[in-house]
């Protein structure tokens, strides 16, 4: 359709657009008509109308500034990893999935609500991410999670109330990740924490990071505004100072934060429970007695 037509137009209601528009449908056809004149190929047909009045007025794609963005920096930073296989927690299928797969990077998915669909490369796992029950402790190499922590706890998916639900899973992937493993991660951010109830949350960063530490460190933030990735810290084992001072500098939003992107590392073993503490402990003491034993028994 002429769009330039309606330049000259001034629309005061959306219905006086949508006549302009269908105004412009029928131009279009008779055109396509009188072009089509006697070929018998692809010939108008009144019983046969899909109408699409506004996309020609629409811009050329829809893109979601916030999830084009971290979908195409965590799957960029996969690629260059090399790896085969990702953990992923809540991530969107239709977008970021999408892209590893593509790559021929093969998918374990977790999430709380059920997918029933087979893909070659997907496997998907129905379970709470706030526990991660099943999965062996120090075992997997790359794990990410965009735009789906910030939920977790909120019963937004059907997921039970949890206060510390973000917190639980956070320290589950911890648990999980093996030393050298990595942590791609993405959450609404802001200088203040707060909860937009039952939407998400929106974190300040340091509350973030400081929950992965001592065993796994930060090793870069960056956050996604004005139509672009902003790094704002690289390097091995970022300071919480640091990461501090740079959230003080973003912007502060009513019920919503930008988008900041954390890639983790992990650099030590995770703690063992308690019971396999004292486990540990009873048997270096009985080690000792019978060292002992022995030394007692070489003496006589």
């Amino acid at each position: 359709m002429d769009v330039s037509k309606l330049a000259r137009q001034n629309f005061t209601t959306q219905n006086e657009l949508t006549e302009a528009l269908k105004k412009l449908f029928i131009e279009d056809i008779e055109e396509y008509s009188k072009q089509c004149g006697d070929d018998k190929n692809f010939p108008f047909n009144p019983e046969i109308i899909w109408a699409c009045l506004t996309d020609c007025i629409q811009e050329a794609g829809g893109v979601g500034q916030d999830y084009f963005f971290q979908d195409m920096w965590a799957a960029r930073e996969i690629y260059r990893s090399n790896v085969k296989h990702v953990y992923d927690i809540g991530s969107r299928i239709d977008g970021f999935i999408a892209h590893l797969l593509a790559m021929e990077v093969n998918v374990t998915l977790l999430d709380i609500r059920p997918f029933p669909h087979k893909i070659e490369g997907l496997n998907f796992i129905q379970a709470d991410a706030m526990h991660m029950d099943g999965i062996e402790d120090n075992s997997l190499e790359t794990v990410s999670g965009l735009c789906s922590f910030e939920h977790f706890g909120l019963g937004r998916y059907s997921d039970p109330i949890d206060y510390e639900g973000w917190k639980k899973a956070l320290h589950a992937v911890k648990r999980k990740m093996k030393v050298g493993g990595t942590f791609y991660l993405s959450v609404p951010v802001g200088p203040i924490n707060k909860v937009a109830f039952n939407a998400h949350r929106v974190f300040n960063p340091v509350t973030i990071a400081a929950e992965m530490l001592p065993e796994v460190s930060l090793h870069e933030f960056s956050y996604i505004a004005n139509w672009k990735i902003n790094t704002c810290l690289s390097g091995n084992n970022i300071e919480l100072e640091n990461l501090a001072e740079v959230a003080k500098t973003l912007p502060e939003l009513k019920n919503i934060g930008v988008t900041g992107l954390f890639t983790f590392k992990k650099h030590a073993a995770s703690a063992p429970p308690p019971v396999c503490l004292i486990i540990l402990l009873k048997l270096m003491i009985l080690a000792l007695i019978l060292i002992n034993e022995v030394k007692k028994w070489h003496t006589l």
